[in-house]
């Protein structure tokens, strides 16, 4: 969170957990659902709702753990020349971004191998983060 934070210029108790998610894709499954198609174009407000800020951390790195699986941010559809932005997914690489229409973006295709990443969202809506609830809700008593 202080990294993002950081990045931004947003004082870090402002930046509030939103929603955290691993995402283990293997080259070798078909997609079963509409969800399982990671590689469509999105925009993270506009599919989770309440995104604010994303960051994405690599847990494998390509052309060591799984070929493709590239993530791309892509040109507006406003007849630019703006080319697309890969950024290979690399171990304990940290990814942030602003989570609107300025970054629409996908994954490319997993060839093969297995591709892991940790994302976590942050917003700065104090009501958007209750509904989400805590990051790592309170234990519950020990019952022995």
């Amino acid at each position: 969170r202080q990294i993002v934070a950081g990045q931004f210029g947003i004082p870090a108790d402002d930046l509030l957990h939103d929603f955290t998610f691993f995402s283990h894709i293997n080259g070798s499954k078909t997609a079963q659902t509409v969800h399982d198609e990671y590689w469509h174009l999105h925009i993270d407000t506009e599919q989770y709702g309440t995104f604010e800020y994303t960051s994405l951390l690599y847990l494998s790195s390509e052309h060591e753990d799984f070929s493709g699986g590239e993530f791309l941010f892509l040109p507006k559809d406003d007849g630019s020349e703006e080319k697309p932005v890969a950024v290979e997914p690399r171990f304990n690489r940290l990814v942030a971004f602003t989570s609107d229409a300025e970054n629409p973006h996908r994954v490319d295709k997993v060839r093969s191998g297995i591709r892991i990443a940790l994302t976590a969202a942050f917003t700065c809506d104090r009501e958007k983060a209750a509904a989400v609830g805590p990051a790592f809700p309170a234990k519950l008593p020990d019952s022995s």
